[in-house]
C-alpha cells in the first residue's frame, strides 16, 4: 500500500513537471501562449492521471500474478496426485488373539467374523498339514498355539512366498477374515490329509505371509 502511495506521487510529480515544461516551451520558444492553468488544477490532473497509470499497471500486474499462481496451483495439484499415487497408507493389524476367541471363533456368524476380521495378524501360528494343487498355490492349514482344533485355511501362491513349509513352520499372516467354509474336495486333492475333510476353517485374505523353518 506504501509502495503505490509512493508511486503515485512521483508519477504525480513528474506529470506536473512536464505540463509546466511543455508549457514554459511553448511560450518560449514557439511564442504560444496558453491560457493560464490554475496549479491546483495541474495537480489534480496530474494525481488522476498518475492513479490510472498505476491501476493500469497494478491491474496488469495482478492478472500476471494470478496466471502464475494458477500454474503454480497446477503444478502442485500434479505433484500431489503422484505421491497419492505412489505413497500406500500403511495398514495396521491387529493381533486375532485379541479380538476373537481362538475356541469358540469357528461357531461364530460369518457377519461377526466380517466386522472384527479386518486388517488382523495370525502370529506364530503352527501347520497343521498343507498342500499344492496344479495351479501352484499352497493351501496350508494352520491352527494358533491354544487352540489346536480352530483351523485357519491359507491358499497362495509363490508371489506372496516362495520358500519352504514344514509341519514344523511357524506362519505369520497378514491380512483379513473372509468367513468361514469346510474343507472340501479341492484342499484334499492338494495334499491335506482326508481326516480333516468337512472340518471347519477360517479363512484369510492374505496380505502378506512370514514363515519361520
Amino acid at each position: 500500500m506504501i509502495y503505490d502511495i509512493s508511486v503515485i506521487t512521483m508519477l504525480a510529480l513528474f506529470l506536473f513537471s512536464f505540463v509546466v515544461l511543455i508549457r514554459w516551451i511553448l511560450k518560449k520558444f514557439f511564442k504560444i501562449n496558453i491560457p493560464n492553468l490554475s496549479r491546483i488544477r495541474i495537480v489534480v490532473v496530474s494525481l488522476l492521471s498518475g492513479l490510472l497509470i498505476v491501476g493500469l499497471g497494478y491491474q496488469f500486474r495482478t492478472s500476471a500474478q494470478k496466471r502464475m499462481d494458477e500454474q503454480s496451483e497446477s503444478k502442485a495439484a500434479i505433484e500431489s496426485s503422484k505421491k497419492a499415487r505412489t505413497k500406500k497408507p500403511k495398514q495396521q493389524y491387529k493381533n486375532i488373539e485379541t479380538i476373537f476367541n481362538m475356541h469358540s471363533i469357528k461357531y461364530l456368524s460369518n457377519r461377526r467374523i466380517f466386522a472384527k476380521g479386518a486388517g488382523v495378524v495370525l502370529r506364530n501360528f503352527k501347520v497343521i498339514d498343507f498342500g499344492a494343487d496344479k495351479m501352484k498355490q499352497y493351501h496350508v492349514l494352520i491352527a494358533p498355539k491354544n487352540a489346536s482344533h480352530t483351523y485357519f485355511l491359507l491358499v497362495f501362491g509363490d508371489d506372496l512366498y516362495k520358500g519352504r513349509i514344514t509341519y514344523d513352520s511357524r506362519i505369520t499372516v497378514f491380512g483379513s477374515l473372509n468367513g468361514k467354509s469346510r474343507i472340501n474336495d479341492s484342499q484334499i486333492n492338494s495334499g491335506i490329509a482326508q481326516r480333516y475333510a468337512g472340518k471347519r476353517v477360517i479363512l484369510v485374505l492374505i496380505d502378506k505371509i512370514q514363515v519361520k523353518n
